[in-house]
This record gives structure tokens, sequence and C-alpha cells, in this order.
């Protein structure tokens, strides 16, 4: 008898002891993700305190270890290296006009990570990025001539990895009408 009281009592304690039953969890819709991508979103110029994230670190990379040896701009032999660094239709203009015996642009006499000869650029620094959603926007400051210029790379993630969609120049040109002239 007191084994089945205390089972009772037991089973009666259980019940009623349970957790909470379980509220929404937050989830991005396809909307939200949306205004994320927003231009009012990207807008903004990152701080001083913003985090650095894999989308500026490929800026870093292209910028730092592959300007001087290994430039995508310059390659002309195999297309991995353009294709690591650029979306496909941009890549594909790179590369078609690398292919060209006279290009649309004279890659020996201008970088055009900077779209200025490789003599005028002295230090170079890339900012942290801007995210919004699965775009980001990456400012990079340069001195050309000891004048101080930057330029805004565009870029979107595909596929899970960051690459480059646009790169507007000081001038006012963008990467992808230089292949199209």
């Amino acid at each position: 008898m007191k084994t089945v009281c205390f089972l009772l009592v037991l089973t009666t304690t259980t019940l009623s002891c349970q957790t909470k039953p379980k509220q929404e969890t937050a989830t991005t819709s396809t909307t939200a993700m949306a205004s994320e991508d927003s231009a009012s979103a990207l807008a903004k110029r990152p701080g001083p305190d913003t985090p650095r994230s894999a989308a500026d670190r490929l800026i870093r990379a292209l910028y730092f270890e592959h300007n001087a040896k290994e430039n995508p701009f310059r390659e002309k032999k195999d297309r991995t290296l353009v294709d690591q660094f650029f979306a496909k239709p941009v890549a594909d203009l790179i590369w078609n006009d690398a292919l060209k015996p006279s290009g649309n642009v004279n890659r020996t006499t201008l970088n055009l990570l900077f779209n200025a000869p490789d003599a005028a650029i002295k230090k170079t620094w890339v900012l942290p990025a801007v995210i919004g959603g699965t775009r980001a926007i990456v400012y990079v400051t340069f001195e050309n001539k000891t004048k101080p210029e930057e330029l805004k790379i565009d870029m979107q993630q595909l596929a899970g990895r960051w690459r480059i969609t646009e790169m507007y120049y000081p001038d006012g040109k963008r990467l992808t009408t230089l292949f199209q002239q």
C-alpha cells in the first residue's frame, strides 16, 4: 500500500513539474533577409568597433597577398585565381578580356585593383566590411601620388562564399564598364 501511494505521489509530482510548453523561436524569414540586403542597410560606414569578417578578409588577401605576385587582373594562364575573388559574371568579363590579344584594358601599366599605375600607389588600408544579409560593402583607401583616395567594393555571398560583384573607383568608373568599352 505504501508503495502504491508513493508511486501515485511520484506520478502526480512528475506531471505537475513538467516544463513549460515550447515557445516560438524567432526565425529569419525571406522578407527579413530581403530588407537586410537593402541599400539602406549597406549605406552606413564601418565604425571603429566593426568586427572583421570573411568578406573583408577576402579583400585583404586580394590587396596584400595577391597584388604583387598573383594579381588576378594580370592572370592569363589559369582562371582559378580570378574565380577565387570574383562572381561568375564579373570573372567572365575579366577572363574574356585577358584572353584577347589586345584587351580593353592595358594590364601592364594599369593596376585594376586601384585603376592606377603601380608606381603611384603607396599605402593601402582595407576597412571592415559592412554586411547586410548576403551583400557586403568593403572600402579600400590608398594613397595615389600622395593623394588619399577610396574605392568601394560590392560583394555578394554565393554558395556560402563572398565574391566581388563590382568595384567603384575614385574617378567614378566601375570595373564592369572598363571591360565593356
